[in-house]
């Protein structure tokens, strides 16, 4: 087996794994947020213990408060990454199989991209609404610092330019065809 037929295989295996892993925490927090939600309305929620764990007392509707909306972002957050997994495999599957320079390609790179950027918003927002939603107490104990990363702005600019690399490979290949 080749260097590339193995790295294609490793590849195909971890992104696998990565959609079902993301389904799972999906379905995970999905059933965490209706605990909550019958915590809240059943006042069954022990706030004596998440004090003790946070240091913090909080009513119940400030934990839910907090707690809905972590949870509701990690969920978006989790399905643009199950997206994103997708979408990748499907490029190593058609790359693995034969030229990777192919119009589909390229179409799935954008795909990414504009998925990268969504998980970049979620988290870019989920950060100051939880501080928002926070008691005075627990906003001394967050440090409020910029939501924005610089990394992942840049991951999603890199990967709109290798879309289009695909996009102008894919082209070039379409040419090269219509001269023999």
């Amino acid at each position: 087996m080749t260097n590339a037929r193995k790295l294609f295989a490793v590849t195909q295996w971890v992104l696998g794994a990565g959609i079902i892993v993301t389904m799972v925490l999906i379905g995970m927090y999905v059933v965490g947020v209706a605990a909550m939600i019958f915590g809240l309305a059943t006042s069954r929620l022990p706030l004596g213990w998440i004090a003790h764990w946070t240091g913090v007392t909080m009513t119940a509707d400030e934990f839910g408060r907090i707690a809905l909306a972590a949870l509701a972002g990690a969920i978006a957050a989790l399905a643009l990454v199950h997206f994103i997994f997708r979408a990748l495999r499907r490029v190593v599957d058609s790359a693995s199989v034969g030229d990777p320079f192919i119009e589909a390609n390229a179409a799935e790179l954008v795909r990414v991209a504009w998925l990268l950027l969504g998980v970049e918003v979620i988290d870019a927002l989920i950060k100051p609404t939880v501080y928002l939603f926070a008691p005075d107490a627990v906003r001394e104990k967050i440090h409020n610092t910029v939501p924005i990363s610089l990394t992942g702005l840049f991951a999603v600019l890199l990967i709109f330019v290798l879309a289009q690399i695909f996009r102008r490979g894919s082209d070039m290949r379409a040419e090269l065809a219509g001269t023999i």
